[in-house]
């Protein structure tokens, strides 16, 4: 291979914050303003030097941080911030070219394309949409790259699921192997966090794919076709997103995985937010479910509510507005938890009324029999298990509820699974599902090919 350009060099200059040395560096990837003289504003784009201690210490998903860009420190939700790279915290200096790049060149057409563009192709008039999320996944890319490169990486099914688990045996068992038939009337358990969703894909995506009179308008091929209608329109979409199609995608692939394993599911419980019930939609999809079983909107299954404290929460689609928008919700269905949006609750609180949902849909479902799935949040995994690890005890006294650390470690889609007689957490009967950012391209940089 002789490439017709010389290879360009840079020598770069970074230093480190020494008084951070100790601490772990997240980066936001939700806004959240201070309601409190405490808490520390949260801003796209910036570092949160966290302790690891800060998470074991903490009861509510609440902890310390000190922000890169101002130095400031409060309290902020651990679950608007993401683990990333040390070194994304570091301050470049100089930087020193090695090589002879050539000066980047522009098309004499580039002009006239994109006015054109814009005027034949709705979706040019977007460009910016995603655009910060798009430079963080080529960041990431980058660095995931190099690393290959220089054979440092191990692969990536050994890292998420760190020892080898035979998938098909454990399908073999829940169709009548020697385990199968000792664990045959046993009932499964699901509990399963939602896909992929608008917000955290696009960030600010809503100013972008409404017109003036409130139409949506799709810009990307990974936004939803279509938007069904609902109180509160584009301002609701805001507070309460939709799922992304991969996200569509990703809840289907958990059905089918079910379906092939050859484990039926009859009852669907999902949190009212959209993106949970149109996870529970495409995961009967994937299923392939008889017509009958339907989605029950659960409003105890939403998440703890502090966490929306600061942009405030829209009012959940109604099961008519679900309906019409085509999903396959339960209309007779009545929830045994009625949720207020707007009053502020307890992390003891948000405990109890998941507690109380999978509790009593267990209870109300054990003469009639069938496998369940709860639909909810990154959160609702661990709610299922303290629910039911403590239907086997008859305790007076319990320990106080506390926010997992491992919440941030609950992915798209993530499937939890137990068994009754007695209740307890097991491997779930089918593989886990990994996939890939991907940045959104900028067909432009052809014009210089």
């Amino acid at each position: 291979m002789q490439p017709s350009d010389q290879p360009g060099w840079e020598l770069r200059l970074y230093s480190r914050d020494p008084r951070f040395a100790n601490h772990q560096v997240y980066k936001v990837t939700q806004g959240y303003v201070p309601k409190a003289s405490d808490e520390l504003e949260l801003v796209l784009g910036d570092y949160i030097y966290i302790e690891e201690k800060e998470f074991d210490n903490s009861p509510d998903g609440w902890v310390l941080g000190t922000s890169w860009l101002t130095g400031v420190s409060g309290c902020l939700p651990a679950v608007f911030t993401r683990r990333t790279a040390e070194s994304d915290a570091w301050t470049l200096h100089r930087a020193v070219s090695l090589g002879n790049n050539s000066s980047d060149s522009k098309s004499e057409s580039d002009s006239n394309t994109d006015g054109e563009m814009a005027t034949n192709y709705p979706h040019e008039d977007a460009t910016q949409l995603g655009h910060e999320k798009s430079e963080e996944t080529y960041k990431e890319w980058g660095k995931y790259w190099t690393a290959v490169q220089t054979d440092k990486t191990d692969s990536i099914l050994n890292v998420t699921q760190g020892h080898a688990i035979d998938w098909k045996a454990n399908s073999n068992q829940v169709e009548g192997g020697p385990e199968g038939k000792k664990d045959k009337g046993r009932r499964w358990i699901f509990a399963m966090r939602h896909g992929e969703r608008v917000d955290l894909t696009y960030g600010q995506w809503v100013p972008f794919c409404f017109d003036e009179d409130g139409k949506y308008v799709r810009k990307d091929l990974n936004l939803p076709l279509k938007l069904g209608e609902r109180v509160g329109g584009k301002e609701s979409y805001l507070k309460d997103t939709p799922l992304t199609r991969v996200g569509r995608l990703q809840a289907y692939l958990v059905g089918e995985g079910l379906r092939l394993a050859g484990v039926p599911v009859t009852h669907v419980y999902a949190s009212a937010a959209l993106r949970c019930v149109e996870t529970a939609h495409s995961f009967l999809e994937g299923l392939q479910a008889d017509p009958s079983v339907k989605v029950k909107v659960e409003p105890g299954l939403f998440e703890y509510k502090m966490w929306h404290l600061a942009k405030g929460m829209a009012p959940f689609m109604t099961p008519i507005e679900l309906y019409k928008y085509g999903l396959n919700v339960d209309l007779q269905y009545k929830p045994y938890i009625d949720l207020d949006i707007h009053s502020n609750e307890t992390l003891e609180e948000y405990y109890k009324r998941g507690e109380l949902v999978v509790q009593s849909a267990v209870k109300d479902t054990e003469n009639e029999g069938g496998n369940i799935i709860f639909v909810g949040h990154a959160a609702t995994l661990d709610v299922m298990a303290i629910a039911l690890k403590r239907m086997n005890e008859t305790r007076s006294q319990y320990p106080e509820y506390k926010i997992h650390n491992n919440l941030l470690r609950v992915p798209y889609c993530a499937l939890g699974a137990a068994r009754d007689q007695p209740y307890e957490v097991v491997c779930p009967p089918c593989p886990p599902s990994i996939n890939s950012s991907s940045g959104r391209f900028d067909w432009r940089m052809l014009l210089d090919a």
